[in-house]
């Protein structure tokens, strides 16, 4: 009997297994076995069972046997994996790395190399003078050993460096110095348990003839008004009772310990949390609702766009649809673009559908994931929250999908498997007959022109709750500002005033820079040189509470250097503001104003990004300063004042969708001002006040804008009008990579029909990324099928002609050109 099975690895291929008859009838379709792979174990996912191998299959004595099934049942549902099987067709993705994203984190057994020391090679290393010469990188592989009697390969890279290390290894295991074996890693997590404390069943009994001191009659009393056991932590923590005192009363046969499964809990900090009670709702949200719900009661797939300006109540729909969905004890999913959105979502959702709710993104931990997903599995919770991986949630009786922000970025998967959130979303809920919302103050261009040509169902919300009015929006023109001024800052004259302005009334307000550090890049003065990392294209950016030049893209560290590393120059410039540099302005020009920072620096502890969120909430800070993070999902009814610095900067990256997600970026800013009972000011500081993106974010005008850019993507055969795909090749010999990108590119344009457009080969704007050279191709399509089906055709003659298809990574539609 044989197993076809698909391996949590970047190959888009699948791979053959010998089974016994006694597991083979047992195996189902998704389920996990652990399989030898190469010199590995490695956990895969059952695809197909077959009785005999078909043609073209590897030879039948070259195939392994499945060394066992993990699960006594497949944790992917029949479901989960049509869904992964469309993901990984849709987006050339591997199907093992899309079935790996629905399972829990770190649940998969594999093996690791275990390196340890021969009786020879402790010979030669005592006896040096009677063995050959031994390189460095071979003694210190040695000692190690000597030292540690076993360490894995990353154990023993900490202890020699990672110079030579794997020529060193494979010479001395050919001399039979060192041994290398494959050990399954046994690190898998599961459920927690904790030690807790019971009465025994007949307690009464020893208890009657026990000289019990005070202490020990508390704890009896104690057990004796809880429901169960009570863990033993918590219970010597609320009387203060040290174990030995326990131990005394198991011994006298009154208690007994055991273990107790206790679960990790994210909200665990949130459970007090006191949301919004129900709103009454507008006519507006009324009649949405009415539709909405009908398309719930038929149990069809409804893909409908709900386009509501900022603060127009669209959380409060998402609401109301969940809990009728509820009442009919259905499952719902909510897709958030961001990990810092999804708990001050949760919190409040939390509030108002109880334990109903779990919450699923990598900010959590591991444990805290794995025990939100069984509760989603085991029915617990009926709604799941998360970003763009809770796709995959196990919901079971799924009726309705909310992607919030639907226009987001961040809902595309920039590695392998490389799928969009918001689109998987769509095709799941069409598996399940799936309400199906797309929640935007500022949609998609391509979400917006299918509303348009009647694809997707269309609702709008064009004014706030309470007709509360839109922010006034200004352009504040920064060549201007200097000219008149001539005083370099980057806080414009009237961004300052308006600052104090409302720091005297006692209002709030909120800096948007989209760039942290301190300076962009360092600068020399003498020779024009400015300080590169070393592994990418990229300047270094100086961070100066950690005094450092930090790489953002692969986290290369080095101190900042006295003089230039090119001319030996002393004279160093440090440009281009971020957000710690701001900070530090801000305190200057406002020494009473409390400032909090909001970027990636300042929120990588758990949980920092909600506790910055909240002191601001409380009134705590009067001015939060950040990146993107503070645009979007927030509501301070206190804030009167956004002010957004070096706006139009991302107008010049060499991206079809630049103009576009200024556009968004700006209007969701826009949106967080003048959301309570008072009026809201923006202020836009640019250097290109003309152009048109800045303008019709003045007029809060989403659909002028679209007709401008639409226009745009139809002339140069952009999405909506083409399928786009993005080739790339990444690869640390420079040669190498150019050779790969012009074979591919003479493969495409020989399979590719008369309406294909191939741009390229070409350097990618980011040429090298963690020490890979980076080539690209950029393939538009008429036809989605042509261009996936020319792809798939180009790569098999590619393979035949020597192409290393793991040096190869294809983009489908694309969020990002860079």
């Amino acid at each position: 009997m044989f197993l076809e099975v698909a391996l949590p690895l970047p190959l888009r291929q699948t791979f053959w297994y010998r089974c016994r008859p006694a597991e083979f009838d047992h195996i189902q379709r998704g389920q996990r076995v652990l399989v030898p792979f190469q010199n590995r174990k490695l956990t895969g996912y059952a695809i197909q069972k077959h009785s005999q191998l078909p043609s073209g299959t590897p030879a039948e004595d070259t195939i392994k046997e499945i060394l066992g099934a993990l699960d006594g049942e497949t944790l992917v549902s029949s479901e989960m994996l049509r869904l992964s099987e469309w993901v990984a067709d849709y987006y050339f993705a591997a199907l093992g790395e899309v079935l790996k994203a629905c399972l829990p984190p770190k649940i998969n057994l594999s093996s690791k190399k275990h390196i340890s020391l021969t009786a020879p090679g402790l010979k030669a290393l005592t006896d040096r003078g009677s063995t050959p010469v031994l390189t460095p990188p071979e003694e210190a592989v040695l000692d190690a050993l000597a030292r540690n009697p076993e360490l894995d390969f990353s154990q023993l890279q900490k202890l020699t460096g990672r110079k030579f290390l794997e020529d060193a290894l494979r010479k001395l295991i050919s001399r039979n110095w060192v041994r290398l074996d494959q050990m399954l890693d046994g690190k898998s997590l599961s459920e927690r348990q904790q030690l807790a404390i019971a009465l025994e069943a007949r307690y009464r009994n020893p208890l009657a003839e026990a000289k019990l001191t005070d202490l020990q009659c508390s704890v009896v009393r104690c057990l004796e008004e809880s429901e169960g056991p009570v863990l033993v932590s918590n219970l010597e923590e609320k009387l203060s009772v040290p174990r030995s005192t326990l131990k005394s009363l198991e011994k006298k046969g009154i208690v007994r310990f055991e273990k107790k499964v206790v679960q990790r809990d994210p909200f665990h900090d949130m459970n007090n949390f006191q949301g919004s009670q129900v709103r009454v709702l507008t006519a507006g949200q009324k009649h949405i609702l009415e539709d909405l719900e009908q398309s719930i009661n038929a149990s069809v797939f409804m893909p409908v766009l709900l386009h509501g300006v900022t603060g127009s109540g669209k959380t409060e729909i998402y609401l109301v649809l969940i809990e009728r969905v509820l009442r009919d004890q259905k499952d719902s999913l909510i897709l958030m673009p961001e990990i810092g959105l999804t708990p001050r979502v949760a919190q409040e959702f939390r509030s108002r559908l109880g334990h109903n709710v779990a919450i699923l993104h990598s900010g959590l931990s591991d444990g805290e994931r794995f025990d939100e997903w069984w509760r989603i599995r085991r029915g617990e919770a009926k709604v799941a929250i998360g970003t763009r991986s809770a796709v995959f949630a196990p919901l079971q009786n799924l009726k309705l999908i909310v992607v919030d922000e639907e226009h987001d970025s961040s809902f595309k998967q920039q590695e392998s498997p490389r799928y969009h959130g918001r689109d998987t979303a769509l095709m799941r809920g069409k598996m399940a007959n799936a309400l199906v919302v797309l929640g935007s103050a500022t949609p998609a261009i391509e979400t917006f022109y299918n509303a348009r040509t009647g694809k997707y169902k269309y609702f709008c919300l064009p004014s706030r709750v309470h007709s509360r009015p839109l922010p006034e929006v200004k352009l504040v023109d920064m060549r201007k500002d200097f000219a008149e001024s001539k005083i370099r800052s980057i806080l414009s004259r009237e961004l300052r005033q308006g600052i104090q302005d409302r720091l005297d009334r006692k209002e709030q307000v909120l800096i948007l820079l989209n760039r942290r550090g301190f300076s962009a890049f360092v600068l020399c003065r003498s020779c024009g040189q400015n300080i590169q990392c070393k592994n990418c294209s990229i300047s270094l950016t100086y961070h100066k509470m950690k005094n450092l030049l930090l790489c953002h893209y692969c986290a290369y560290a080095q101190k900042v250097p006295t003089q230039c590393p090119r001319c030996g120059s002393e004279y160093l410039y440090f440009l281009r503001e971020g957000t710690e540099k701001v900070e530090v302005i801000l305190e200057r020009m406002f020494p009473k104003a409390r400032i909090s920072r909001l970027d990636r620096d300042t929120a990588k502890k758990k949980h920092a990004h909600s506790r910055i969120l909240s002191e601001f909430q409380k009134q705590e800070a009067d001015i939060l300063l950040g990146t993107q993070m503070i645009s979007k999902g927030h509501d301070f009814p206190v804030v009167t004042l956004v002010g957004i610095l070096s706006a139009d900067h991302s107008l010049a990256f060499p991206d079809f969708h630049c103009a576009e997600r200024t556009f968004q970026l700006l209007s969701q800013m826009s949106g967080r001002a003048g959301r309570g009972g008072l009026p809201g000011e923006v202020l836009i500081q640019t250097f290109h006040p003309d152009h048109y993106c800045l303008k019709f974010v003045t007029l809060h005008d989403y659909a002028g804008f679209y007709e401008k850019e639409i226009r745009f993507r139809q002339f140069m055969h952009y999405p909506p009008f083409s399928a786009l795909a993005n080739v790339l090749v990444r690869d640390r010999s420079l040669e190498a990579a150019a050779k790969t990108i012009n074979l591919l590119g003479e493969l495409l344009v020989a399979c590719g029909g008369s309406d294909m457009k191939i741009l390229g080969p070409t350097l990618s704007p980011l040429a090298k990324i963690k020490q890979e050279h980076r080539f690209q191709l950029i393939v538009k399509s008429k036809s989605r099928a042509q261009l996936k089906e020319v792809l798939r055709k180009s790569i098999r003659m590619g393979l035949q002609r020597g192409l290393e298809v793991r040096k190869v990574h294809v983009d489908i539609d694309p969020v990002s050109l860079m």
